[in-house]
């Protein structure tokens, strides 16, 4: 796994510069840079070609480096080609390694040997309408005492991936999977993540099985975790079980609404009630994605589902998580645990300079338990500009990072936490299964000595694994957005201003989701005065004022798919009476769209 902000590599498009080739970056940083190309060992490219090349250093005169292109991506127009430039910029793989590939197609399913047998408990996936990696599935049942006995199946992926293979290797070198509008760059090869340890209706499957005992309140009171091969009852959607629930089961939830939904919801309730007691952070918003056809054309832009059954599967993920962690913790072994600290001060700092903008302060005093967010969270689900407070709420947090110590979650209000439930996607996953197996005495496929000896080594590097793989995903989605819009030139969209800065005013289009940038230059003609401590901008003339949570509608001028930057001017011609509040017009709505990436994976 390369890292960008250390290595020479840039994507970029050439474009004709004065009768020569230049290299114009895809990144929106560096957008109107241009490079040179160097006369010496490049490979064969043309005009529009998105390629990868090389910084070289030692320009004369310390001008603007030349570069090498050492790979074509493909046209500009290419299907496919925003997602490219998001996976190779972050330096990221989508090929596996022959070897890798081989490992993978000469594996089979285990037999019962060893294993606890759980193919007639009616255990169920629930998963985005498109997912393909079904790595978990869930159970519940009453208990005598008024508690509930919860099963939490996960893909058993370490009696496949062994310590040291080549399978291992390429797991470990990206760390997690990544997720695109029209793809994903998966951990683990197709043979497994779609194929073996993707837990398929009514096929035999390894599975690792997490027994969760609740009281009546939610509390964990005991469990037990071991191999096993399971049969899933049966694959539902997200939409799927909520709609059961709502009284609209369908021709493969009816027959299991007394067996599998009502038990599920059942259960639900009383783990989200402990989760509320505790103070887990709530930090839900309005999210957008993109739908593409096989062409790599974007079809739509809209809302995701965002229904309960998503934190149905959460709270069970969640407490396997949390029983996988203590059996680790408890037995003294080697694990990798998921860090989340209390917010820096530097970042409640700004966060209270935001919400003093929207009428909004926390606490005065210092942020040290998830509970001093609950009334603003309350609050925020009442306003308009809702979403944009919880996701200022988010942005205060602290990075959540995987550590070889075990210092807890702030954010799910936990004093200990560890991923367990998404092996096929994320490889601290596979190294506490394999702990678990190592320290239990399960089998075959353990955590090694080398892996036991350089653990914090390995928690760091899947932190910055994840951290380039979220970039790639935010920038993915940024190109698919102005993409869509690039189609839009000229259209007036209704949106809410998100930042103001002395130059420019941001604003996140209603109904897109992407934000654009809005220059000072722009406005209705004035000058401007920039207020750091309200963070307005107020015309000195006409009297408009600019501030975070204003909805104003906007035109789009431009759009760039390429580089996933959108330049916005005031509708109706720059004149007044585009300005926040006032005269908003019709926004465009798009359709309905596929949400690709599972929702219920908690951080």
């Amino acid at each position: 796994m390369l890292r960008p902000e250390s290595s020479n590599k840039i994507v970029g498009i050439l474009t004709n510069q004065g009768g020569a080739l230049v290299l114009q970056p895809c990144s929106k940083k560096e957008r109107n840079a241009r490079y040179p190309l160097n006369s010496q060992g490049s490979v064969d490219a043309k005009e529009g070609d998105v390629v990868v090349a090389e910084r070289l250093s030692g320009s004369k005169g310390g001008g603007t480096p030349k570069v090498n292109v050492t790979r074509v991506l493909g046209q500009k127009s290419s299907p496919g080609i925003l997602t490219l430039i998001s996976i190779y910029e972050q330096g990221l793989s989508d090929v596996f390694s022959q070897a890798a590939k081989q490992e993978a197609q000469s594996l089979t399913v285990p037999d019962l040997q060893g294993r606890e047998d759980l193919r007639n408990v009616p255990l169920v996936t629930v998963d985005g309408a498109d997912s393909r990696d079904f790595d978990d599935a869930i159970y519940a049942e009453d208990t005598p005492d008024g508690g509930k006995h919860l099963i939490v199946a996960i893909a058993d992926v370490s009696w496949y991936v062994r310590p040291g293979s080549a399978l291992d290797k390429e797991a470990f070198q990206r760390g997690n999977s990544t997720y695109f509008p029209d793809r994903a760059v998966a951990m683990l090869p197709e043979e497994l993540s779609n194929g073996l340890c993707s837990l398929k209706p009514h096929e035999d499957r390894a599975c690792m099985a997490y027994h969760l005992w609740v009281d009546k309140d939610g509390n964990l009171t005991d469990y037990k975790i071991n191999r096993a091969l399971m049969r899933s009852a049966a694959r539902l959607t997200y939409v799927q079980l909520q709609a059961a629930k709502d009284g609209k089961p369908d021709g493969t939830t009816a027959p299991l609404m007394d067996t599998v939904v009502k038990p599920l919801y059942a259960a639900y309730d009383i783990l989200k009630a402990a989760a509320d007691r505790r103070g887990m952070i709530n930090l839900e918003s309005t999210e957008y994605k993109t739908e593409v056809n096989d062409k790599g054309e974007i079809v739509n832009v809209a809302e995701e589902d965002n229904s309960t059954s998503h934190d149905v599967i959460a709270q069970f993920m969640i407490l396997a998580n949390v029983a996988g962690d203590m059996a680790l913790v408890k037995a003294n072994a080697e694990a990798v645990h998921r860090f989340h600290g209390a917010p820096p001060e530097n970042k409640i700092k700004k966060l209270r300079e935001y919400l003093a903008t929207v009428g909004l302060e926390l606490p005065p005093r210092p942020v040290t338990d998830p509970h001093d967010f609950d009334d603003i969270l309350k609050q925020a689900k009442q306003m308009p500009n809702g979403n944009d407070v919880v996701k200022a709420i988010a942005r205060a947090q602290s990075k959540a990072v995987y550590d070889a110590v075990n210092d807890g979650h702030f954010g799910l209000a936990l004093a200990g936490y560890g991923h367990h439930t998404s092996p096929i996607r994320r490889y601290a996953d596979l190294i506490n299964h394999r702990s678990l197996v190592a320290t239990f005495n399960m089998g075959a496929g353990a955590l090694d000595g080398e892996q036991k000896a350089n653990i914090q080594a390995i928690a760091e590097h899947i932190t910055e694994t994840e951290i380039l793989s979220a970039r790639a995903e935010r920038a993915s989605e940024d190109r698919f957005a102005a993409e869509y819009l690039s189609k839009n030139i000229g259209k007036e969209f209704k949106g809410r201003i998100t930042g103001v800065i002395g130059g420019a005013v941001f604003v996140r289009l209603s109904g897109v989701g992407c934000e654009g940038m809005l220059p000072a230059h722009g406005l209705p003609k004035d000058h401007y005065t920039f207020n750091e401590t309200e963070r307005t901008l107020t015309g000195d003339h006409n009297g408009l004022v600019f501030k975070s949570g204003d909805e104003m509608v906007v035109r789009v001028k431009e759009a760039n798919g390429l580089t996933g930057a959108v330049l916005l001017g005031p509708a109706n011609d720059n004149k007044a009476s585009s300005a926040p509040g006032q005269n908003a017009k019709k926004t465009q709505q798009p359709t309905k769209q596929k949400n690709k990436k599972n929702g219920h994976k908690p951080q």
